[in-house]
Formats: structure tokens, C-alpha cells, sequence
């Protein structure tokens, strides 16, 4: 059955790139939307309308690239594919009229071509600064294909690991592969995937269901959400293998409404799944039954928390459930669950696909495989990346992000989200690495990365931080409902000038009753950035506190006294 589809799939792809096509796509992702990918997408349709019977326009996923949106692919005749940056809508009549009728491929607008060697004076993608030290396996479709075609999905290795893992694998030997592959959680936790898949095991007979977090509310944070619009099918292959290997019957992909595109995409593909037969019954034939819902919610941070997302699949507020029961014994509707990352689901396939001795030689020994990074704030180069796990933080912030933009200079990093914490410049000679960044009080967590220049007020960010923890909490604990409320305080007075010396031990009181009194993680963790800031930039901290000075001119009402 599987074969079929892959043919025909195969076909269908080479038709789209037949030589005497010329293909042009725009990288559509609800950030590429923002710069205007769109209107963009819009004017290069109506431009060769009628024009031109052998060009093929159509909308991909977006390469990543945001400090470059918009980003336009172009293949012609016997040329390998070119790709540009910012491409906006005024660009695009006299862009075209060089390329289309002057085969002048203006390499002054080129970010690279995807090919093993440069053309036209245009230099390879994968040689550049930003590119070169990228290992790309959940982004590997990014820009290449369109998200929402199934065809196109199969012809470039899609579902060929589910047809391998259904044909061939028993349930154990899913799960022994994931394990061995040493993939770990990458919504923060870095629990052992195979070990979680393992314990649903031994779950009692009835109902067992897979929940996929796609909550990701971290200020500055967008993988999660990047890969649902720009690959949904590998979300939900993953998903389908998973649900194999724990004997799940039903999913449950949470993620926020308010993710329009990513909504409108994963949709899409999953009524594609269900109309060839890869959800439901009897999948591939295998005697295989899996349902797979999407639970579209509204904006609450809180429900990144497990069990909190399992009370906003069953229809209640979101707030934490003490633990136990976990949720491997008693989740969602009282039946074992159990509850994975977009990111790490999305991993799935590739361990099929490449083994688990491939997978694990990529990244450390401590964190197999790759990590997909959101790089945001003052870098010269923001969006997304993806690295093998381990390289040099340098790297990633002057090579990949290119350092600060402008004439600053980089003063630190905020990793990790509101929950996270705070990183000088001083210590970023060190692996990009989940465990190495948490021993120096700023976890990498789900990938969020922040870069700031020196002008940023250190104290300044801690209290908007502070702020949206407040915002965020449910209020079901007290130590977190009013911890949240009185570090607030504390900061707001800092930056207003009635800062006392003796209100670093009250934040460190605070913070430790926070820790050891919260049900779930935003109240344990919420005062990690206060601490790593004022740790890194104590001196900072008592400049607004003792000499009621703001180095940046940030806080205002201080330097007004």
C-alpha cells in the first residue's frame, strides 16, 4: 500500500521539477507573514499571471531565516536553486523583470544557492556564517516543501519511517530504539523519551492516549510552533510511531489557538491523513487503530505544565493537579497518559529512519541529536536554527546570530524562557548544552535564546520577567500566587528608586519559599532569572538600590531622583 502512494508521490515531485519548469516559492510562516512574505506572494502571482504558462508560484515553509524575510526560492532551467532575501512586495516587478528576462540573478540580493558549489557568484547557502555550523534534521523540509502537501511529504522520506516501524517493529522495539537513540525531552525537562514511552507499558487494559505539548508560552520562544507550520506531517508521523509504541488509541495535540497558520496547517494535514487511510482503522494496513484530535485552546501559559494540560483537554481551567498520581497511571479522563514535546515527537522519525547509533552521534553524550534554538532580541541575524548539541555558545551567537546588531556590544544572554535565567558575555566559551548551561544558572530549556546588547537594563528585564510570571500564574499555590506578586513589588520599587539594601534577602527568602512550596514548575522555577541576574550582575542591581543610578537610562522614574 505504502509503496504505491510512495511512487506516485515520487512521480508527482518530479513533475514539479521538471527542468523546463521555473519554480518560484515564498517562505510562508506567520513571521514571514509580519514582514510582508504575503504581499510578497501576492505580487510575484500577479506579475507572472499570463505571462509565463511554465512557471510554478507557490507557497512553502520558511527556511528560518526571519532577519530575512521575505525569503523567495527560485529554480530555473538547468540552475540550481537560488534563494533571496528580502524580497518585499516594491522589490518585486524589477526583480523578476532581471530574472526572468535578463537572467541576471543578482547576487547582491542572494542569500545562497542550494548546491554543493556557487553559481553566478553566488555563494553556497550551507558555506555561510549562519548555515555552516547547522546540522538541520527536524528542519530539513523548512522552505523546501509545501507544508500542507502529502504527496510532497512522501517524496522527500515522509512516512517511510511509520511504514518501516508498522511493518517490521514490534511495540519494544520502538521503544528500545528511541531509548538507545538517547533522545531526551526537549520541553525543558530532558526526561528520557524511551524510559517515559516505557513506563505505558504497563498501564492497565482500556483507553491509553499520547498528549503533544504545543503550549509554548516562553516570551521569545517559536520552534515549537515553526515546525507545526512549516512540517505538520512530521508532527504527526511522530505521533503515529509514538502512539505504536505505547499502544495509544488516541491523541491529543494541544496547542494555542491563537496559532492561526499553525492551526490552518495542521488541520489541513491531518484531514489529508484521514482521507488516505493513515489515521483511523487499520492503518497501513497493520491492524493499527489511532484517533488524532487537535485541542486548539486559548492563551494560558500555565497549561505547558503537564497536568495542567491534561485539565484543559478535559474542558477545565488550567492549573497544576498534585502529583501522584502521574500521569502514566492516571491522566487525561483518569486513563494512562502520556504527555510529549512537539520537538521531541518531531525527532521520531528521524531515529527510525537514520538508527539510533546515527542519532546518538550526533550532540553530546550527555544529549544526543540536535537542538533547534529561537534567536531573538538585539542579534544581527534573528530566527531559527537548528545545531548539533555541544556547539560552542560563541558559535551560535557571533557565527549563527552574527552578535549585535549595530555598533553595541553583547552584554548577555536570557535562555530558557521567563523560567530560565541569565548568561554575561563572559561565560558563553562553553557547549551549547542543556546541562552545562543549567550548571551556570541559565538553562537552554526549550530553546529560547534572548541576546542583549549593553544597553539593556539587567534590572529592568528581571522585573518585565517578573511581571509576566505574575501574570501567568493560575493561583492555585500560595507561594507562587503571592512570591510572583511581592518580587514584582520589590523590582518596581528598584527601578523607581525606593530600592533598600535589605531587599536581596527578602527576594532570596521569597525566592526559597517559592521553590519549596509550589505545586508545579512555574512557581519552582520563576525565580531562577532573578537569581543567575542578580548572581552575574550584582553591581547593577546596587547601582539602583545604593546609588539610585540606571546605567542605560532605562529606568526613568530613578533618574528623575
Amino acid at each position: 500500500m505504502f509503496e504505491e502512494i510512495k511512487q506516485e508521490s515520487i512521480k508527482y515531485w518530479e513533475s514539479l521539477n521538471d527542468s523546463s519548469n521555473i519554480r518560484i516559492s515564498v517562505g510562508i510562516s506567520s513571521t514571514s507573514i509580519s514582514l510582508g512574505a504575503g504581499r510578497t506572494l501576492s505580487k510575484i502571482r500577479k506579475n507572472v499571471e499570463g505571462k509565463y504558462p511554465n512557471i510554478i508560484v507557490s507557497e512553502v515553509g520558511d527556511i528560518g531565516f526571519s532577519w530575512a524575510d521575505p525569503v523567495v526560492h527560485v529554480s530555473l532551467p538547468d540552475s540550481p536553486t537560488v534563494i533571496y532575501g528580502n524580497i518585499t512586495e516594491d522589490k518585486v516587478p524589477v526583480f523578476l523583470d532581471k530574472l526572468l528576462n535578463n537572467l541576471d540573478f543578482q547576487p547582491e540580493l542572494a542569500l545562497g544557492v542550494d548546491s554543493d558549489t556557487s553559481f553566478s557568484g553566488i555563494p553556497v547557502l550551507n558555506e555561510q556564517p549562519w548555515m555552516k555550523n547547522q546540522k538541520r534534521v527536524i528542519m530539513q523540509n523548512f522552505g523546501k516543501i509545501e507544508p500542507t502537501d502529502f504527496q510532497q511529504y512522501v517524496a522527500n522520506g515522509g512516512f517511510q519511517a511509520l511504514d518501516k516501524v508498522l511493518s517490521n517493529m514490534s511495540s519494544e522495539d520502538v521503544i528500545t530504539e528511541v531509548r538507545d537513540s538517547g533522545l531526551k525531552g526537549r520541553g525543558g525537562a530532558l526526561f528520557p523519551t524511551g524510559v517515559k514511552w516505557g513506563f505505558m507499558l504497563n498501564a492497565t487494559e482500556g483507553d491509553k492516549y499520547l498528549a503533544i505539548n504545543g503550549e509554548e508560552g516562553d516570551p521569545g520562544a517559536f520552534t515549537d510552533v515553526s515546525i507545526v507550520e512549516n512540517d505538520p506531517y512530521r508532527l504527526l508521523e511522530g505521533i503515529l510511531i509514538a502512539s505504536y509504541a505505547m499502544g495509544c488509541n488516541k491523541s491529543y495535540i494541544h496547542i494555542r489557538a491563537e496559532y492561526q497558520l499553525a492551526v490552518k496547517r495542521l488541520t489541513e494535514a491531518l484531514s489529508n491523513l484521514e482521507n488516505v487511510g493513515f489515521t483511523g482503522v487499520d492503518i497501513m494496513g497493520s491492524g493499527f487503530n489511532h484517533e488524532i484530535e487537535i485541542e486548539a485552546t486559548g492563551h494560558a501559559y500555565i497549561c505547558g505544565e503537564e497536568t495542567a494540560l491534561m485539565e484543559s483537554v478535559e474542558g477545565k481551567r488550567g492549573a497544576p493537579r498534585p502529583r501522584p498520581p502521574f500521569p502514566a497511571g492516571y491522566g487525561i479522563f483518569g486513563r494512562p497518559t502520556n504527555i510529549n514535546n512537539v520537538k521531541t515527537i518531531a525527532y521520531v522519525p528521524s531515529i527510525i529512519n537514520l538508527g539510533s547509533d546515527a542519532f546518538k552521534n550526533i550532540g553530546t553524550e550527555n544529549a544526543s541529536g540536535t537542538a533547534l534554538l529561537s534567536l531573538s532580541g538585539h542579534a544581527k541575524y534573528n530566527g531559527i536554527a537548528e545545531i548539533p548539541v555541544g556547539l560552542n555558545l560563541n558559535d551560535v551567537i557571533q557565527e549563527i546570530a552574527g552578535g549585535i546588531k549595530g555598533d553595541g556590544k553583547l552584554k548577555a544572554l536570557q535562555c530558557g524562557g521567563p523560567l530560565g535565567g541569565i548568561m554575561p558575555a563572559s561565560e558563553l566559551d562553553m557547549p551549547t548544552e542543556f546541562q552545562e548551561m543549567s550548571g551556570k544558572g541559565s538553562p537552554l530549556g526549550s530553546g529560547g535564546i534572548m541576546i542583549l546588547s549593553d544597553d539593556t537594563c539587567i534590572v529592568d528585564l528581571v522585573k518585565n520577567i517578573a511581571e509576566f510570571n505574575e501574570e501567568e500564574s493560575c493561583g492555585k499555590c500560595f507561594p507562587c500566587r503571592k512570591g510572583t506578586t511581592h518580587i514584582v513589588q520589590i523590582l518596581k520599587g528598584m527601578t523607581e528608586g525606593f530600592g533598600d539594601i535589605k531587599d536581596f534577602q527578602k527576594l532570596e527568602n521569597i525566592g526559597n519559599s517559592m521553590i519549596a512550596g509550589s505545586l508545579c514548575g512555574l512557581g519552582q522555577l520563576a525565580p531562577g532569572v532573578l537569581n543567575s541576574a542578580v548572581k552575574y550582575f550584582s553591581t547593577e542591581f546596587k547601582e539602583h538600590v545604593v546609588d539610585k543610578i540606571c546605567r542605560t537610562g532605562s529606568c526613568l522614574d530613578l533618574n528623575k531622583i
